[in-house]
């Protein structure tokens, strides 16, 4: 049993060595490396912005917000009249005609909060759909950039779980993005009060 031990300690020492022998290797061997690595940095939200298909996913977005919306507050009028209706008249209601309006009431206002919901959930589906092929025409685009131009990596500046870049050493591949995407920039308006 002590041999077996043993023979597992230096197993165990043998593999630490093996790794510590790696890692020094992998840090003198990458510090001649890490100097060719080429970084980039893009924030994708910015290349959507320019993008003119952004402005049709917008605009359909915005038709079925507002379609959603008005259907809301046309519920939203129904109860309130149903409310005031009831409140006006509970004095002189029957017991069982003041309870069945109240649950008319209760029933309206549910359906306005599944409707809400639904509403909600079928417009970000709706968000995703239209934004699927933006995002994956720019992802193709960024990675042609990164292979055309030789970077390593390309880090997304939108994405919150970058926590550091140095703009010195990074290079920002907007332009480059754009120019892939075959996007024309739109001339700077003019300064107010300047002819």
């Amino acid at each position: 049993m002590y041999i077996c031990v043993k023979r597992k300690r230096t197993i165990k020492m043998k593999n630490g060595i093996k790794a510590l022998l790696i890692i020094c290797a992998v840090l003198l061997g990458g510090t001649a490396f890490g100097q060719n690595l080429k970084f980039g940095i893009i924030n994708t939200q910015e290349v959507i912005s320019k993008m003119p298909e952004r402005d049709s996913a917008e605009a359909k977005l915005m038709k079925l917000r507002n379609e959603l919306g008005s259907q809301i507050e046309a519920l939203q009028v129904e109860l309130n009249q149903k409310y005031q209706a009831y409140a006006q008249g509970r004095e002189k209601m029957a017991d069982l005609v003041r309870q069945n309006k109240e649950k008319e009431i209760q029933d309206l206002q549910q359906r306005i909060q599944e409707y809400g919901q639904n509403a909600e959930s079928e417009l970000g589906k709706q968000q995703s759909a239209l934004l699927k092929p933006i995002v994956e025409k720019i992802t193709d685009a960024i990675k042609a950039v990164g292979k055309a131009n030789g970077f390593a990596y390309i880090f997304d500046t939108a994405v919150p779980s970058l926590a550091y870049y140095d703009s010195a050493m990074a290079v920002d591949v907007l332009p480059l993005v754009i120019k892939q995407l075959g996007i024309k920039e739109k001339p700077a308006a003019p300064a107010a009060g300047k002819k």
